[in-house]
């Protein structure tokens, strides 16, 4: 059902303006008209609003930068103390606020660094790896070559030309007691990584000391870059060396080479590598007794600012003069007397409250609000997919709330599944979300009913029932009696698109449009007109009779064309197909049905037998799925096109009262 609504008009002592505007806060009923933007400046009040507006954006950044998602488990006793502790006097407010925020940040801060510095670390180690892996065929080729070993990070062309310069100087250079020489290897990385992405061209290089200077002098000219290894490695040699060569050229002292500098580089990575999940988990922990110390905290001052600048927005929203001020909007009617009692004994005279029936010349369009009872609130789910209905318009949801489930029921119709569905159905409805409730809910219903068809069609997880207990159906076996539910889903079809058509009908003559009653009215008529027909033709009646839907046809016709013209006959027909449509019922019901049998036959080929028992748990399993998803989806689907599309008309405004806009659960 719809709410009724009173137009509203408060007048108060402009002094009590903000209690008075707390205090329509907290009742949480009153809908007011232009409601000022959260981001809009006011003149009178635009400084506060901007440092109220500053410090929530900062609460909220700090929690989300904490990671803290716990707002379910906030409790309202746990904010109003946060309020009475807090959320005395303004200025203090805002001035504890910023000493909480500054502490968190600066804590938070250190935490982020350490996080940044250790994802640097493993990202150079990662791409420390995969460079020596490429290199180190090479390297260990080079262990004993008592030279100096270098990579560099040059591209094709550069090292083309590095080669070249190298081997002909040193075509030139003197020989001593060793002739110099100079060997290579090239290859190249792309890995995805942003210092890769573009690929990189790396050149390992192994010299002797003479060779060296001219590779270090040619690369200096060429503006090459040397590569080395990350922090932590800069120690470890790529491979064995020998000390300096002595000043007067003399042959370098021979040292002991280091025994597998590759490997040192490896274990040094490996260790640097284990210590960093250990780091991590460190700063993981530290963020998480971060979170816990202030999340829930910092999420109540998040709330009460929001609850501060709605309430200034409020006032900021409301005409005033110098002793008065005035705010008008709307009250549901059967919320209008406990407001005025609550406001007249808080404040007394200081207070007026005026209302009077929505006019729709004077006030345009009404909010709004849909009240239906713990039984039906749930179906009120399928209209958060359209736009609010007209406030004075029919609210479908209690017709939902007995056709869809009797619909779902009757395709899914096997008191096995209907058992699966509400075990689903109750573990849904344990749920604190809203939605995951409404949704258990709803499939209890469908469970129900699934319960039922199954009794009357005979199946249990398809014929297993019969086969055991030999369970005969208490009205058909649909696979059998293929004719008689298609027709039986047609009849139903039939009435529920009347039962549409209506609805339409009757609120078209309310609401004075006579081309909506006329047209309802009329495809009332022309469908009367044919189901008589039937009946005379099918009971053998008197040919005389047969003016009676001839005569209903005709006033039909009259009355679709005066309401809606030749489109209004056209509608007829889709309308005529909108109840034949209805025969997916009995269509989806048999593929589900036939499905589930052919289940049992795998239990008659393998026996029982591993495989047989697998196979046909799969094509249950298969089935449920399919019978659960295609039940609702074609039962939502005649719902929101053949049924609400006779009467259902889409509203402009939305109820939405200046209240608390949290749902939090008590301990």
């Amino acid at each position: 059902m719809i709410k009724r609504m009173a137009r509203v008009t408060l007048w108060g002592v402009r002094d009590k303006k903000t209690p008075i505007v707390a205090r329509l806060y907290e009742l949480g009923v009153f809908h007011l008209d232009n409601v000022p933007a959260d981001d809009t400046a006011v003149d009178t009040q635009g400084l506060l609003l901007e440092k109220l507006r500053e410090r929530r954006r900062r609460v909220l950044g700090l929690i989300e930068a904490l990671e803290w998602d716990e707002w379910r488990k906030l409790t309202d006793a746990f904010v109003e103390n946060v309020r009475y502790n807090l959320f005395g006097n303004l200025e203090f407010m805002m001035a504890e606020i910023d000493r909480s925020l500054e502490r968190i940040q600066s804590r938070l801060s250190r935490i982020e660094e350490s996080r940044e510095s250790m994802q640097n670390i493993f990202m150079k180690l990662q791409r420390t790896n995969l460079i020596l892996a490429h290199a180190r065929a090479f390297l260990e080729q080079e262990r004993s070559s008592r030279g100096v070993v270098s990579i560099w990070r040059l591209s094709r062309q550069e090292q083309h030309t590095l080669v070249s310069k190298v081997n002909g100087e040193l075509d030139f250079l003197p020989s001593g007691h060793e002739k110099p020489w100079f060997r290579y290897h090239t290859f190249e990385l792309k890995d995805g990584s942003s210092e890769f992405k573009d690929g990189s061209s790396f050149l390992v290089t192994s010299a002797s000391y003479e060779a060296q200077s001219s590779i270090d002098r040619i690369v200096a000219d060429m503006e090459g870059s040397l590569w080395t290894f990350p922090e932590g490695l800069e120690s470890v040699p790529f491979v064995p060396t020998d000390d300096e060569p002595a000043a007067d050229g003399a042959e370098p002292d021979k040292a002991e080479p280091d025994e597998e500098p590759l490997l040192a580089a490896a274990e040094r990575i490996k260790q640097i590598s284990q210590v960093m999940p250990a780091q991590r988990r460190e700063n993981k922990q530290e963020l998480r007794r971060l979170s816990d110390q202030w999340g829930a905290n910092l999420a109540a001052v998040y709330i009460l600012l929001n609850e501060r600048l709605e309430q200034l927005l409020m006032e900021a929203s409301a005409a005033e003069n110098e002793e008065f001020f005035s705010l008008e909007g709307w009250i549901p009617e059967d919320d209008l007397a406990r407001t005025g009692a609550v406001l007249k004994e808080d404040f007394g005279d200081a207070v007026v409250l005026r209302s009077r029936p929505p006019d729709p010349e004077k006030d345009g369009a009404v909010p709004t609000a849909l009240r239906n009872n713990s039984l039906f609130k749930p179906f009120e789910l399928f209209l958060k997919l359209l736009r609010v209905p007209n406030y004075n318009a029919y609210d479908p949801s209690p017709l939902i709330g007995i056709f869809f489930p009797f619909f779902a029921g009757c395709m899914v119709g096997d008191i096995g599944y209907g058992v699966l569905i509400l075990w689903l159905g109750w573990h849904l409805k344990q749920k604190r979300s809203e939605v995951p409730r409404d949704v258990g809910i709803i499939l209890i219903f469908v469970a129900f009913w699934s319960i039922v068809w199954g009794a009357l069609y005979g199946e249990f997880l398809g014929d297993t029932a019969h086969r055991l207990l030999h369970m005969r159906p208490l009205w058909v076996e649909r696979s059998e009696a293929v004719l008689t539910v298609m027709a039986f889903s047609v009849a139903l079809g039939g009435a529920h698109v009347c039962l549409g058509l209506l609805i339409g009908m009757i609120q078209g003559i309310r609401n004075r449009h006579r081309h909506q009653w006329m047209e309802r009215g009329g495809n009332l008529l022309v469908i009367l007109s044919l189901v008589t027909a039937l009946a005379v033709l099918r009971s053998e009646l008197s040919s005389a009779l047969f003016s009676v839907p001839v005569t209903l046809l005709v006033f039909g016709l009259i009355f679709l064309i005066r309401g809606g013209g030749i489109g209004g006959v056209i509608e007829s027909l889709g309308t005529i197909g909108n109840i034949i449509s209805y025969v997916r019922i009995a269509a989806i019901g048999l593929s589900s049905a036939i499905l589930a049998m052919v289940a049992g036959t795998f239990v008659d080929i393998f026996g029982v037998s591993i495989l047989g028992l697998f196979m046909a748990f799969a094509i249950h399993l298969l089935n449920f799925v399919l019978a659960i998803g295609g039940s609702a989806l074609h039962a939502a689907r005649l719902h929101y096109v053949e049924f609400m599309g006779k009467f259902y008309e889409d509203g402009t405004l939305e109820y939405k009262p200046f209240a608390k806009r949290r749902r939090l659960y008590n301990d």
